[in-house]
Formats: structure tokens, sequence, C-alpha cells
């Protein structure tokens, strides 16, 4: 009785199981049919899954409806939205509680009405069972769902009614197309539904796919229409706003014009000017001109402004507390002189623009380029109180008469700078008309600037890649990106009826065909000769599935579910060493004693979760692993694992290749290579000693023959101390005896060292080795550094030996999110096609000719990668041939400093 029991409870479990899952990956699936943006689907093939297991396996199967339909919810939140969030997780709970409750009142009004008589064998009980399980119990789910959905803010009140009548009408073709296929497989009583199958199923599986595909053609036209007309009106918001920044750049360009026209401008004269300016450019902060004064000078204009009338006037910066304070001495200075509004902006009124590297570098590049130049975005108070991001823009201005064709004679009539602060935000929202504002969402942001540092607006919510509008804006020499999605007003004005229309009228024509068909084969059964038929054709699938598994040359095994080994065939068996047909029935785990090796099989053979990556087929695991043998001894395998579905059973298949002779052969090698590291190092480190003294000149004067040979032989000393070296390294770090002492270090300082540590060998082969984008001292990274030296050096000396005579060896430095990259690019022969696949594995270089002419042991980039893996970070490179290769390591950062309130 208690084995019944058991069984009949894990039967139980596994429908709910099956049934969850089914649920959750339809609900997925449906997805794809949705119409751009209702969160409500056409059809939701999920709802008559429910209905139609709920009739067959009863109200049992519930909890597999509730978990199967939370699971669905989430997975379309995650890929709708990206994330999970608490209102995510309360909204799929309710939906799930309404799609269980829609299923139990279904199954219970049809029960009833039918008097549990499931065999659908006439026009009223076919004419019931869609009424009450689809029409009148859609109701439910429909209600609680979208009311929920809209008390928990996830979609608008105004759009109450448009979800609810998607929702019910989705679940309730769900019900008239799916449910019968359901009661096809699981309806009883068996005779009648097993009779259906090819005349019920199939036609009405080919008439849904036809459906879904006119649906699907229907809609990749509508949207790509509606995908046109958004990208026409965000392509005008995009030029709109072009022509904004370059009206700006206007006016900054008039100002200029107003001083190289003029032989002198009055504060009157450059208020007059851009007072109407100021009146119509409401994005605009400030408009100022900023003279350059030379140190000597200082007194003399400071005085200059104190006679127009202005007390206590002096050249004024920020300092470290972030107050104006007296600007320090400098060789020149940038002070605002005129700025309007003045009464707006009175604070900034002598501020040295030049006395932060940012704006200074800004001023520097419009000086010696004389085109407009705009800062990095900065911070700034609104009328609120709130940060708001800005920029400066700089126009050069230069004294009349003096040429201006090349930097210098730039430089030499740089007179200063017209500035302007402009808040980005509110320029973009300018350009935009009500309807936009209504029907588009805008993203403006600095492409300089990843993260929120140089967003200036910020609308989207969730992207949408089909329907994301993306572009470019160029603008004082820096490039700034613009994004715009439709908004849901849009979209309320833009709904696709066609699309409605074509999957609605489908769905109706399918749900009559399947009450048709039911009707039309109540007493057909015929279906004998097709069993048979597919019983023979299996049955000859066996026999040669058996003749090729038992000519295999390697061990193949299978098992079900729970590990107990169905078949072997005799290769497993000769490894084993267990007789013919003794390995059927023993468990998989008992053939493996350690515990790694049980580890990874119970992973794959006892996971509770049946839909894992080996549900593909042909996918499968590849482990070495010791199992072992009958009389108790270890063999190594490397172990192959592929999950096989036949039908409603599992299967795992198990591929085992004998490893032992390869493990011999690597063994002898690792010993023998081991060992004559060890005993030529000690001998070799004392003749290289002799040697180097000898050339050193302890010796006295020798010979310069004799000389030249001493040196000779010194160098390859070393070379092969070197590879003696390498190879121990290697022996450590495959073993796992090589010792890390992590430290949180400057980036800057290990690149340095490193590069000062491989000077002199750059200069032997008249290399000169280049530095030019050191990497911000602030960065930090938690590294060995004695083997990040080591490794970086290994990357040097390799571009160093690789090109060509007179080059130059580029290393750079950058931050990519919380990752630092170190690039190390060289110019010389670069790698071939063939040998890039190996070039990372230990002993390998390109050819035998190539080791000789670079004095490589092959084991560098191999010990390279594993230390730089050891540090938490990866190795990779970018080369084509005989143009030079770029090496390149990322590790995490550990830290960095916080960056200036005052500086985004």
């Amino acid at each position: 009785m208690r084995p019944t029991q058991a069984s009949d409870t894990q039967k139980i479990i596994g429908q709910i199981l099956l049934l969850a899952i089914v649920y959750a990956a339809l609900g997925r699936l449906s997805l794809l049919l949705a119409i751009p943006p209702g969160y409500s689907i056409a059809i939701y093939p999920p709802a008559g899954i429910a209905l139609g297991m709920v009739l067959t396996g009863g109200y049992r199967l519930l909890p597999g409806v509730v978990a199967g339909a939370f699971a669905a919810n989430i997975l379309i939140n995650l890929s709708m939205f990206g994330g999970l969030s608490a209102n995510a997780l309360i909204a799929s709970t309710i939906v799930a509680a309404g799609a269980a409750l829609q299923a139990f009142v279904g199954a219970q009004l049809i029960l009833k009405k039918l008097q549990d008589n499931l065999a659908l064998d006439s026009d009223k009980a076919i004419f019931q069972f869609f009424i009450y399980g689809g029409v009148v119990a859609c109701l439910i789910n429909a209600s609680i769902s979208v009311t929920g959905l809209a008390a928990l803010g996830i979609i608008p009140w105004l759009d109450f009614f448009n979800n609810w009548i998607g929702w019910w009408i989705g679940d309730t073709f769900g019900v008239l197309t799916i449910a019968p296929i359901v009661m096809v497989i699981y309806g009883k009583p068996r005779e009648i539904w097993h009779a259906r199958r090819w005349s019920v199923m199939v036609p009405l599986l080919i008439c849904l796919m036809l459906v879904v595909t006119a649906f699907t053609f229907t809609r990749y036209r509508e949207e790509q229409k509606q995908q046109l007309e958004f990208r026409l009106k965000a392509e005008r918001v995009g030029q709109n706003l072009q022509n904004k920044l370059d009206s700006h750049a206007d006016i900054m360009l008039n100002i200029e014009r107003l001083y190289a026209s003029s032989l002198q401008v009055s504060r009157s004269d450059f208020a007059t000017f851009v007072v109407h300016t100021l009146q119509h450019q409401k994005a605009i902060s400030f408009l100022s001109w900023v003279p350059k004064v030379e140190h000597q000078q200082r007194e003399n204009f400071e005085v200059s402004v104190l006679r127009e009338g202005f007390a206590n006037f002096q050249i004024l910066e920020i300092n470290e507390l972030h107050n104006l304070t007296e600007a320090r001495v400098r060789d020149d200075y940038f002070p605002i002189r005129y700025i309007e509004p003045f009464f707006d902006n009175h604070q900034m009124f002598g501020y040295d623009m030049g006395s932060t590297t940012a704006r200074r570098i800004a001023i520097e590049d419009a000086r010696d380029s004389g085109n407009l130049t705009v800062t990095d975005p900065l911070i700034s108070k609104d009328t609120d109180g709130r940060d708001q991001l800005h920029v400066l823009l700089f126009a050069p201005v230069y004294e009349n008469g003096k040429p201006q064709e090349t930097m210098e004679q730039r430089k030499a009539a740089f007179s200063g700078v017209a500035a302007s602060m402009v808040r980005m935000a509110d320029l973009a929202r300018e350009i935009l008309s009500n309807e936009d504002m209504r029907s588009v969402r805008i993203k403006f942001y600095d492409l300089s600037y990843p993260g929120k540092k140089g967003v200036f607006i910020d609308e989207i919510t969730g992207l949408d890649q089909a329907y994301l509008f993306q572009t470019t804006i160029n603008f004082g020499g820096r490039q700034y990106a613009l994004q715009a999605q439709p908004s849901s007003e849009y979209w309320r004005t833009h709904i696709a009826w066609i699309t409605w229309i074509t999957m609605i009228g489908g769905l109706l024509f399918t749900g009559l065909l399947g009450a048709y068909l039911l009707v039309a084969t109540a007493h057909t059964f015929g279906i004998e000769n097709l069993v048979a038929q597919r019983t023979t054709q299996l049955h000859d699938s066996e026999e040669r599935l058996r003749t090729v598994l038992d000519n295999a040359a390697e061990g193949i095994l299978t098992t079900d579910e729970n590990g107990v080994i169905e078949s072997a065939n005799r290769s497993a068996e000769v490894l084993l060493k267990y007789e013919h047909g003794s390995l059927r029935g023993k468990d998989m785990l008992s053939l493996f004693t350690d515990p790694a090796s049980r580890q990874f099989l119970s992973r794959h053979l006892r996971s509770s979760h049946r839909e894992t990556q080996y549900e593909v087929a042909g996918k499968s695991e590849r482990k070495e692993l010791l199992a072992k043998q009958k009389d108790e001894h270890e063999v190594p395998v490397e172990l192959a694992i592929t999950r096989v579905r036949l039908g409603l059973q599992v299967l795992y298949v198990i591929i085992l290749h004998d490893m032992s002779e390869k493990k011999r052969v690597e063994k002898l090698k690792t010993e023998f290579v081991s060992a004559v590291s060890h005993e030529l190092r000690t001998p070799l480190t004392s003749i290289r000693g002799v040697l180097g003294l000898l050339v050193g000149g302890v010796a006295g004067d020798i010979p310069d023959k004799a000389h030249s040979m001493l040196v000779m032989a010194n160098d390859n000393a070393r070379r092969l101390t070197t590879l003696i070296n390498d190879l121990l390294d290697f022996e450590k770090l495959e073993y796992g005896s090589m010792q890390f002492h992590f430290d949180t270090l400057p980036l800057h300082e290990l690149i340095d060292s490193t590069l000062q540590s491989n000077l002199g060998y750059a200069q032997s082969f008249a290399i000169e080795l280049c530095y030019d984008t050191p990497v911000d001292a602030t960065i930090l990274v938690r590294v060995d550094a004695q083997r990040f030296v080591q490794v970086l050096s290994n990357l040097l000396s390799n571009a160093i030996k690789f090109s060509r005579p007179h080059g130059q060896v580029d290393v750079r430095a950058s931050v990519i999110d919380d990752q630092v990259r170190v690039e190390v690019q060289d110019y010389g022969i670069g790698i071939s096609e063939e040998f890039k696949t190996s070039i990372f594995q230990k002993f390998t270089q390109e050819d035998a000719k190539a080791a000789r002419k670079y004095a490589g042991t092959g084991l560098g980039l191999s010990l390279s990668k594993t230390m730089v893996e050891k540090m938490g970070g990866q190795i990779g490179f970018i080369s084509t041939e005989n143009l030079g290769s770029c090496f390149y390591i990322t590790l995490p950062i550990a830290a960095a400093m916080t960056p200036s309130l005052t500086e985004a």
C-alpha cells in the first residue's frame, strides 16, 4: 500500500512541475504575439492549458497553474522591463491567483453542466464547453489581474478598459484553440479522445500556425509603418536640436564678430548687444566676455575694472572649500569682465575661467583651433536648488589685423574668449512642441561621459530597441547622443487595428473549426494501423542503435533520470572490467568514489529542475573524472554527459574515454621538465655569476676576441636562466604552489615602474616606448605587484622583439565601466591567422625559425595568461599580420577617489 501511495505522490508532483514549466514557457513565448505596446496579448495559450489540465488531471494540479502563472509573469517582467521590483512580484502573485481561480471556476461550470461527461460527443456539450470554459470563466482573470495592475500603477487607469478587453479576448481564444488539443492528449474516455489525435489536433495546429503566420506578417508590416512614422518624427526632433545648438554657436560667433569689428567694446555696448539674445534664449544662463590677462598685466587690469565703479574687484578662483578667493599667481588669467544678466550672475564677476584644468583646456583648444569649443558637463543649481547639468561654450577672439593662419599666429593674436553657460536640458525641451512632449520620450547625453554624469535629460524608462531612435549630434568639437522612444500617449493614438482584426478573425475561425472537428469526429476510431506502424519503426530504430553502440570504440552508458544504468556497450564493460550485462541496474554514482566526481554527476543526474542546459539536443559537458573499476582500481576518464528526451522519457547518454595513457605521458613529461629545471638551475646560476664577473673585468683585461665570446656565453646563460625560471614558474602554477601576495596599489605607479625597468631593453633594440595616456592616479587595482610587473614586462619584451628597428611601442591605459584596461601596441610583424588560436599555449612559437630569431621560450604568454586570471583579470590580443599586435590586460578597479562636486 505504501509504495503505491509514494508512487502516486511522485506522479502528482511530476505533473504539477510539468504543468508549471509548460505554462511558464508558453506564457513567455506568448510575448511573440503581443501587439506593441500593450500588456495584454491577442491569444494566451496557457489559459487553455490550465483549463484542459485541471479538467483531465483534477484540482490537485492547480498549484502547477499558480506556479506556472507566477513564473510566466516574472519572465515577462524581466523581458519587458529588464528587472524585478516589489510591484512586479506583487503583480505576478495577483495574476497567478487570478489564473488559478479562472481554471477552477471554468472546470466547475463545465463539469456541472456536462454532468462529468467530458466526451464532448454532442453539439450541446461542445457549445457549453466553449461558452462556460471560455467566454464566461475568462472574465475572472481579466477582471482580477487588470484591476491589480492598475492599482499597482503598472498600467494607467486610463487604459483599464483596453487592457481588460484585450486580456479577456486573449484568455478566451486561448481556451477556444488550445483546450481541445489538451483534451485530445489527456481527455477521458481515452478511446474517444485518442481517436481524435489526427483529425482534430493536427488541423487545429495547422490552422493556428497559419493564423499566427498571417498575424506575424500583418504585424510586421504595421510595425514597419509605425517605426517609419516615429522615425520621421524623431529625426525631425533631432534636426531641431542640431539647429538649436547651431544657433547657439552662431550667437557666440556674433559676439566674436562684435569684438573683431570694434576697436573697443564697453560694458554697456556688450549688454546692449546680448540683451535681445538672452530674452529669447531661455536655456542660456549667461553670456560673458573673458579677456586674456598676462600676470604682468593683472594689476593694471584690476585697477581698470575698479575705475568702472566696482569696488574691491579682483581676479578670483574657487579654493578647496568651494569658496571664491583671490586667484593664485599664474602666468596668465581668464577673468570674467563682462557678464549678462549681471544681477543673476554677479558672483561670477571676476572669476578666472582658467583656474580649473577642464575650462583652461577648453579655452586653449578654442585659441589654438580658432573654433568654438564646449566643456565637459558641469553641475549647477537651478532656481529650485536642484542640481542641473550645463556646459560652457568658448569662442576665441583675436586682435584686429593680426594674422591667424597658423596655430602660433593664433596664439600670438589671441585676446580672450566669448563665453556662455547653456542648460542643456532646458535647451532640449525648448525644441519640443506640445505634441512632441506628449508622444516622444527623449534621452540627451554627452557621449564622452558614461553613466549619469553626462546625461542632460532622460525620459526613457525602458529601452525598446525596435522603436528606439538614436542619432549623434556634433557641437563645439564634441559628440552628443539623442535617443527617442514613443510614449504611451503615442501608442494610444497609433493602435494597429488591422493587426487586431487579423488576429481575432483568424482565431475565431480556428475556434469554430475546432468545434466543427469535435462534432465530426465524435464516432471516429481508426488509429490501430498507425500505432502498429509506429511500433515497428521504433523496434527497427532500437535494433540499429544497439548495433552502433555495441561496436563503438568509446565506452557508452545510458541512465534514467535517477542515474540508474539502463545499458552499457562492450567498450564500457571492458574499460571498467565488468562482465557482459553486469553494469545494467547499477547506480552510476557507484562507479565514481572521489567527492568531486560524485558531486559533478549528482548535479547533472539528480537535479530537481528538469529543464536544464542539456535540454537542447546534442549539447553536452565534458569533464575529467576518476572511475572505479570492478577490482577497485581507479582509472582516469574523460566523461561527456548529454540529456536526451524520448517522448515523455528523459535519458542521459554518458561517453567514457580512457585517459590512462595520456595521463602517464603528461606525468612523465612534467617530471622530466621539473627534474631537468631544478638540476640545471644551481650550476647555471654559478656559471652565469662567473661569466658576469669575467665580463665585468674582475679577472683583469681580457683580449677583445675572448671578451666577445664571454659576452656571448653570458647572454646565452641569461637566456637559459630565463627558460628555466619560466619552466619552474609554470610548474608552480600548474600544481598550485605559486604564492600570490595581493596589495591594493595605484595602477599608474605599476605601469611607470615596469616601463622604467624595460627602458634599457627597448634601447638595445632601438625602440621607443611611448606612454602618452596615463591612467588617473586615483585608480587602484588589487594585484600581486611582482606578478603584474612580470606579466607587463613580458608583453613589453615581446612587443620590443617583434617591432621593426627604430620603431615604437605604445602603452595605453583606459577605464571602461568598473574595469581598467592596459594595452601594449607594437607595429611589427603581427601574428598569422593560423597561430592565433594557439598563442597562449605553453611551448608554442609561430615556427622554429621565429624561435631562433627572436630568442623566446614559448612559455611567456601562457604564464602571463594564468597569472592574470589568478589576479582576477583577463588577457587578450588584436593582431593583423605585418601591421602589428595589441595585447591587453583587463583588471577590476579596486577603488577610486570621489570626483569633485563641481564637475560632472
